[in-house]
């Protein structure tokens, strides 16, 4: 016996088919979130390492980002939309209000591999600072889609490095406090294995720099101009610590940070990479024409990246007060009355 459907039954099938597939394909994979970790017992660890010779005697960098990894990592996985995602936000949020900073939520919806999803990225100033910035100092806060991961150095320990940095330079260094923009990017993983610019990762930061090249040539509601520099802090609080910063960083960038490394007899940890890196500093760069460094981890030579291993125990103290510093010093000489414009 053979059954007629007739066509409205049929087009209802095949729309219910669509549909279906359409809500599945916007589920996040189920390796989205992740247990914290009771880090409680883990002693505060030091790598055989230099310290760098700087003028910040009267404060010891490191301490306090370690700290703020540490708290970080307590809230588990911070894939987007997770809860220690949303933890994670508020923590960042609630330790910037302390150090008297501004804190705005820039939301935004965007589609992703896995349908359209929210993120937030979170945006400080000092409250009786300039009106528009012209200093951008910048992390991510999220970590990747993987089952157990954690992300001790990508990104939470850059995150503890720019807050321990928030408290510090109100107290001790008011004239840059005046005019940086301290950014916390969302969604700066991709949500599949790779990132592929404007369709994977990257999400935050790609919204921030079309945000800012925007208002510059419109309204001038948040930027009257675009800042004169960026720098990026990514995976520099790991031990046995190696940074290799993108060969293709604008020159004046590059010899600020050449400079700061020579001085401080470095080279044996910073260095160049031999090409270009795909990260948060390249929308900035590309879309916003904001020069910035990437002051990143040589992550392709770690066998920690990506995987449960970066975790607090790969995070050293002394390697978030090396690198809080060199990217300080970096600020300082780039404010240096004689240095060339870009």
């Amino acid at each position: 016996m053979s059954i007629k459907l007739s066509p409205i039954v049929i087009l209802s099938s095949l729309l219910y088919i669509f549909v279906a597939s359409c809500k599945k394909q916007s589920t996040l994979p189920p390796t989205a979130t992740g247990e914290g970790v009771d880090s409680s017992q883990i002693e505060v660890t030091n790598d055989v390492d230099k310290q760098v010779i700087s003028s910040y005697e009267n404060w010891r960098f490191g301490k306090k980002a370690y700290l703020h990894t540490k708290n970080i990592l307590d809230f588990g996985s911070r894939s987007i939309e997770s809860e220690g995602h949303k933890k994670t936000q508020a923590y960042i949020t609630a330790q910037l209000q302390k150090y008297g900073w501004s804190v705005s939520r820039q939301s935004f919806k965007t589609n992703t591999p896995y349908g359209e999803r929210s993120f937030v990225n979170l945006i400080a100033r000092k409250k009786d600072g300039r009106k528009s910035p012209n200093i951008v100092l910048a992390a991510h806060y999220d970590s990747k889609l993987m089952d157990g991961f954690l992300g001790a150095d990508d990104a939470a320990s850059c995150v503890g490095a720019l807050l321990e940095i928030a408290e510090h330079l109100p107290k001790q260094d008011k004239e840059i406090a005046d005019q940086i923009e301290l950014v916390f990017f969302d969604g700066e993983e991709a949500l599949t294995p790779n990132i592929e610019f404007m369709k994977d990762g990257l999400f935050g930061s790609i919204y921030y720099s079309q945000y800012m090249r925007n208002d510059v040539a419109g309204a001038k509601k948040t930027y009257l101009q675009t800042p004169t520099f960026g720098i990026l802090l990514d995976m520099i609080g790991h031990r046995n610590l190696s940074i290799k910063i993108p060969s293709d960083t604008p020159s004046s960038l590059l010899l600020s940070y050449l400079s700061v490394i020579e001085k401080h007899e470095l080279l044996d940890r910073f260095g160049v990479a031999d090409g270009s890196i795909l990260d948060d500093h390249y929308p900035m760069n590309k879309i916003a024409d904001l020069p910035t460094m990437d002051l990143i981890g040589n992550f392709s030579a770690k066998n920690w990246w990506h995987t449960k291993k970066d975790n607090l125990e790969n995070i050293s103290e002394n390697s978030l007060n090396v690198s809080i510093q060199v990217a300080l010093e970096i600020m300082k000489d780039q404010l240096a009355p004689t240095k060339p414009k870009y």
